[in-house]
């Protein structure tokens, strides 16, 4: 404060410490993650069924193809198989290739049984009435990035612009990273079809702690595939 000559006071005002800007946004960044939980509160159900329908929807949807080759991947035999061998009797002419290679569980293990993914994949379809004649293999990839790429070669060897792939719903959005692009610059056209998972829905995957484990799977999978790939 300064004393002038015409009885006037003059403040002066000094700026603000960092102290003081700490604590105003100590005080932002407490009112935001309140807001933000109370959002999410509200919000809950349905951010949580986007994140899992962000995983079941594909970068190209599956329409009706004009190809009649389809590839399952592999990894659940069991889910995928069932899913195919409903899309051999809507697809009555069509050819599928089972992929996946890889160890078997160690319970088959245990008891000497030592199938490769595309093989249980094969054996489940059968099972479900498709014809063994209809059914082939490629059972040497171990992931989903090494099945494009024996599925590239097998399109480039077969002369092949258009093809199916088929796996679980939860796999599609990974599963369209993987095999977009590449498929793409090789002028091959590719509809993705995605299996029912069993246990549970995209809409309440949280609820069910194979959900929970799947979801969060696919999600650092997915992470781990934009920076290796």
């Amino acid at each position: 404060m300064k004393f002038q000559d015409n009885q006037t006071y003059t403040y002066f005002q000094s700026a603000p410490t960092l102290k003081q800007i700490n604590r105003v946004w100590k005080w932002i960044l407490i009112a935001s993650t309140i807001s933000l939980f109370i959002l999410f509160f509200i919000y809950r159900n349905s951010i949580l069924a986007g994140i899992g329908n962000f995983l079941t929807v594909a970068e190209s949807a599956a329409v009706t193809p004009s190809n009649q080759t389809f590839f399952v991947l592999g990894g659940n035999g069991f889910e995928r198989g069932k899913g195919a061998a409903l899309l051999a009797q809507e697809f009555p002419t069509a050819q599928f290739v089972c992929t996946g290679g890889g160890d078997t569980l160690n319970e088959m293990r245990a008891m000497g049984l030592n199938f490769t993914s595309s093989l249980l994949t094969r054996k489940c379809m059968i099972e479900q009435g498709v014809d063994s004649l209809r059914v082939t293999e490629l059972g040497k990839a171990t992931s989903t990035f090494e099945e494009s790429e024996e599925i590239l070669a097998y399109c480039t060897t077969h002369n092949l612009k258009e093809i199916s792939v088929v796996s679980s719903d939860f796999h599609l959005h990974r599963m369209s990273m993987v095999f977009g692009k590449k498929f793409r610059e090789k002028g091959i056209l590719v509809h993705f079809f995605g299996t029912e998972t069993k246990d549970f829905r995209a809409q309440s995957w949280w609820t069910f702690e194979a959900g929970l484990i799947t979801t969060f799977n696919e999600y650092i999978k997915i992470v781990y595939y934009v920076f290796k790939y």
